[in-house]
């Protein structure tokens, strides 16, 4: 057995003078032991049932499950938004970020890709044709923070949201599946937070 130890390891880590057939280790078996046993120093009665029997209390059951994503995006501030948003393109959350956001008044810019918004009590803003001219507010995705800049918007240049995308309900449901009356925006407004 010493000789064997440096070339055989399975017979170098057996100890000198350790009967392994006391062990409950059948001796001729050439699968693999770890189904059959678990250590020298257990119990053998307790190796045929390694995970116990349990009950689960019936005050569990009881137990409501938490609200689907898109009701909890209402609780998420402003930033986790736009990390929802940027980080998980073409995915469900990003959708669920950009219904959120459009809730909270601010707008997708298109051709800036950029998400905008007028703060309230900001000076108002002056009618352009086919815009508003004014102070907003933008989320800046290079430094990941709001600056406000003086800007033209023109209506054509924003992302429209007529329906949402996902309804609330036990998961995510799309808004395509379930029929619903929704009123689309006019137009001829530029409906952002305080006006």
């Amino acid at each position: 057995m010493l000789k064997n130890g440096g070339s055989d390891l399975d017979q170098g880590m057996s100890g000198i003078g350790t009967d392994l057939g006391t062990m409950g280790l059948d001796m001729g078996y050439t699968g693999d032991l770890y189904s059959t046993f678990i250590t020298p120093w257990a119990d053998q009665s307790a190796a045929r049932t390694v995970e116990p029997d349990f009950h689960l209390p019936t005050c569990y059951a009881s137990v409501q499950a938490a609200p689907p994503g898109p009701s909890k995006a209402s609780a998420f501030s402003d930033e986790t938004l736009f990390f929802m948003f940027y980080s998980s393109a073409r995915d469900a959350l990003q959708e669920i970020a950009a219904q959120e956001l459009w809730n909270r008044n601010w707008r997708y810019h298109k051709d800036l890709r950029l998400w905008i918004t007028k703060e309230s009590g900001t000076a108002p803003s002056q009618k352009v044709p086919g815009g508003e001219q004014g102070q907003y507010t933008f989320w800046d995705p290079e430094n990941w923070c709001k600056e406000r800049k003086d800007m033209t918007v023109l209506y054509s240049d924003l992302e429209e949201k007529n329906t949402p995308a996902f309804v609330q309900g036990t998961g995510l449901v799309p808004a395509q599946s379930v029929a619903q009356q929704v009123q689309p925006t006019q137009r001829g407004s530029f409906q952002m937070g305080g006006l």
